[in-house]
This record gives C-alpha cells, structure tokens and sequence, in this order.
C-alpha cells in the first residue's frame, strides 16, 4: 500500500498533513533525517526536542536544532519544560507551523526537572502549558505522551482531557508507562482505550511496524514511527529502501547541514540501522566506526557498491 498516495489526511489546526508521521527521536530526527523521510513520503516530521528554557535564554544549541528543512512545507516543532510562561515566551520566537510539546519523556535527566514525562503526575499543569502557549500564538499545538506514568499512577486519559480544554490539537500516546522506559511491549490496546473517551484525535506510537501500519490506520486517524523508520525511511511511502542509495543521499544531506564530524557520527549511528542483514553490511560498518572523514565513509560504501 502506498500511504503517500492515500488522499486521506489529518487536519491540524489550519493544516492538512499526512497519515503516517515520523516520530521524535532525541539524537535521530535532525534537518537531515527529516528531509530525508519527508523526500519518501512522511505526512509530518518532527523535530528533537528542544528546551524552552535554552529558547529563552539563546542558548546556540537550541538554534541548531530549531531549523526547519528546505521540504518541511509544514514543519512541527517539540518543545519540552515546564513553565507556562517559559513556553509562551518560546512559543512567540519559533519559525514553526506546529508545536509539540514533549510530555512523554522517560529518561530520567529530563524527568528530575519535571519534564517530559513527569507531566503525567501533573496534569493541571499539563493544561496550564498548553494553555500558555495557545494565548501567546496562533499555531495549532499537539501533544506527546504515554500512556500514564506507572500502572495505576499518573493515567494519560486525564492529562489527554486537561489538554484537550486548554486547545490541543492532537496528542500522541506511546504505548508503554513512562516507568518502563522502552522495555517490554508497547500496548496498543491501552492507546485504543484512551483514544475511545478522547475528544481530540488520538495518535499512536509504539512498536509500529511495516507491516502493522495499514490496519493501524483503520483505527486511528494518524500513526507516529519511530525506530522502524531508521531501518527503512522509505516505508512512509510503503516502499522498500535501497540501503546503498539511502546512505548516500543521507550523508549528503547531513553534509549539507552539519560540519564533517558530526556527519561521520551520524553515519556510525544510522548505519547499524541501514545496513543490519545486508550482504557486505557488517563490513561497511566497520569501516565507518573507524571513518575520520566523510570521504572515508563514502569510500566505505563504495567499496561494497562495486561487489
């Protein structure tokens, strides 16, 4: 099935985007992944998260990852605190058409702040942030989460009804409790359910496969992946990447963005997604972890090009 094709979308605020989005990835969804996947299809991409409070207080980091792709025509952006007022303030210097707001998190340098996922013990102040937002811009505002904080503690369905108040476009919901991290299985039926008593549109997240996505999509208006699409970028257009031909056209766009180091690490880390079963794969990554230059990494790839 080709998702990219499908002519059904998902309206958020003023914007029609695609069914099938690529998830948040700390580390991952960079400028140069996003294009990559929106070039195969993704309906919305979305950016690492970034701090409000780096916002607000200029910190260069937060500038890089707050650039928007040469195709994101619709370009979402995560934002990740707890202030209120930190959040109005970041919200009336981004150049976005959509902000995130990270309220699932689960690592624990995120969480001793009360970010992230800690939202989930504190659901007032979940509407409160979404409310501040909403009263400083005019962009449509969705939400991240899980699907509560542990069994029985922090729920998602009252955070999913104190957002939606306050003017929440969407939320996505990960199948796991934020106490679990990403072990264990992500539950789909936990999602369903909140889904069910929602007054916005519920986004599932967690575990999604390939082969899962069709009969995801009979059930929720969009689907978020994440760790599948490292493996395979072009799955948002139901197609098969060619992990040559994906390698090369990524190391060009990170060349584009980034400076030679921080491509040479991308690679190492994107690589053991590529190229995992392919003929020749373990020796291209080989090659790469000990790479000291881009030039070393395409030699890499066209070494096993010419096999």
């Amino acid at each position: 099935m080709s998702f990219a094709a499908d002519d059904k979308c998902i309206r958020i605020g003023k914007f029609d985007v695609g069914r099938v989005w690529l998830a948040p990835m700390a580390g991952y969804t960079d400028i140069a992944f996003r294009q990559l996947c929106r070039e195969r299809g993704a309906g919305l991409t979305v950016s690492e998260m970034v701090s409000v409070r780096g916002l607000v207080r200029g910190n260069a980091t937060t500038d890089i990852l707050t650039r928007r792709a040469e195709n994101e025509d619709v370009f979402c952006l995560q934002l990740f605190g707890n202030d209120p007022q930190e959040f109005a303030r970041a919200a009336e210097q981004v150049d976005c058409d959509i902000i995130d707001v990270n309220m699932g998190c689960p690592m624990p340098k995120i969480v001793k702040n009360g970010d992230g996922s800690a939202l989930l013990k504190t659901p007032a102040l979940a509407g409160d942030v979404v409310r501040a937002i909403k009263s400083a811009t005019d962009k449509p505002v969705t939400v991240k989460t899980r699907i509560g904080w542990s069994e029985g503690i922090g729920l998602a369905g009252e955070l999913i009804a104190r957002v939606a108040d306050a003017g929440a476009a969407a939320v996505t919901v990960h199948g796991r409790y934020a106490e679990q991290r990403y072990a264990g299985q992500s539950d789909t039926d936990a999602v369903r359910k909140l889904a069910e008593s929602a007054n916005i549109p519920v986004i599932v997240n967690g575990d999604i496969s390939e082969d899962g996505i069709a009969d995801l999509l009979c059930e929720f208006p969009a689907v978020a992946v994440g760790r599948a699409a490292l493996k395979n970028p072009s799955l948002f257009c139901g197609g098969q990447a060619d992990p040559f031909e994906t390698a090369e056209r990524h190391i060009e766009l990170l060349c584009k963005y980034f400076d030679a180091r921080y491509t040479v690490n991308q690679a190492r880390k994107f690589f053991v997604h590529y190229f995992k079963g392919v003929r020749g794969g373990k020796t291209i990554r080989d090659a790469v972890n000990r790479a000291e230059s881009v030039a070393d990494v395409l030699s890499a790839l066209g070494s096993q090009c010419g096999e």
